[in-house]
């Protein structure tokens, strides 16, 4: 009888291994066929300059702690225009009264400039106008989606933020 039971659960146990592999192939492959539409999607983007980056920490400058966010915010690029709808944490050096709109603008791109690096980092640098400030916004965004949005105002103090590429 306890022999009868030991082959049946080893018999059950191996199905289940059996199983687990099988679904863990099956993961392995749908996260490397994702992953590639992850990488075909970032570079047609960033080829035809259309792309967002949604963010969900602040970094600001000097401060020297992360702040997670709570609500949506992002940066999307559409040809010459970018709307960056992000907060602002730190020194603000001369704002109109009232603060202005900080980080909440639709302005347009006066400069881009996009490369990859060795590591396989696509960075894009843009300068920015809006009706308050100049800016210089550069991203950092690697093939699995994760990326890096670095503002410099002329009239605030630096910020970055991460987050990650937005599929559509």
């Amino acid at each position: 009888m306890i022999h009868r039971l030991s082959v049946l659960s080893c018999g059950l146990l191996a199905i289940g291994l059996v199983c687990a592999c099988a679904v863990s192939e099956a993961t392995r492959q749908e996260r490397a066929e994702r992953l590639a539409r992850l990488k075909e999607n970032i570079s047609t983007g960033l080829a035809e300059r259309k792309f967002q980056i949604d963010v969900s920490q602040a970094h600001p400058q000097g401060r020297g702690r992360t702040i997670h966010l709570t609500s949506s915010y992002s940066v999307r690029v559409s040809g010459d225009t970018i709307v960056s709808y992000l907060p602002f944490f730190g020194r603000a050096y001369s704002v109109p009264y009232g603060g202005g709109q900080g980080l909440n603008f639709t302005g347009r791109i006066v400069s881009y400039e996009s490369g990859v690096t060795r590591k396989g980092e696509h960075v894009i640098t843009m300068g920015v106008e809006s009706s308050e400030d100049v800016y210089v916004y550069t991203v950092s965004l690697f093939d699995n989606g994760s990326a890096s949005v670095g503002v410099q105002p002329r009239q605030r103090s630096y910020i970055y933020f991460t987050g990650n590429y937005h599929e559509e």
